[in-house]
């Protein structure tokens, strides 16, 4: 009993000591560029909030925020590549330029 109670302890620590290893989690900002600033989306209610809220009229909006995906020109060039509205464009070559 003892010595299962001391491995979990033992676990929990070793839990802990990889979580402060890795650092905090980053949390999304609220305010950011892409947020809507009107004052009925930021007083109402969130997209994953129930639909019983105060205010029914923007819960039922849902607004996506949009992703940054970064990609270098090498992925790029392969991926306009195998397209083929792009496979024998101007844009195609000057990428290849470069």
């Amino acid at each position: 009993m003892q010595q299962q109670e001391l491995a979990q302890i033992r676990q929990r620590e070793a839990n802990l000591t990889a979580l402060a290893a890795i650092g905090p989690r980053k949390k999304r900002k609220v305010d950011s560029p892409g947020a809507p600033t009107t004052g009925s989306e930021v007083s109402g209610s969130s997209a994953g909030s129930p639909a019983g809220s105060s205010a029914p009229s923007s819960s039922s909006r849902q607004y996506s925020r949009q992703r940054i995906t970064r990609v270098n020109l090498r992925d790029f060039i392969f991926y306009m590549e195998q397209e083929r509205e792009t496979n024998r464009s101007l844009l195609l070559y000057r990428a290849l330029l470069k």
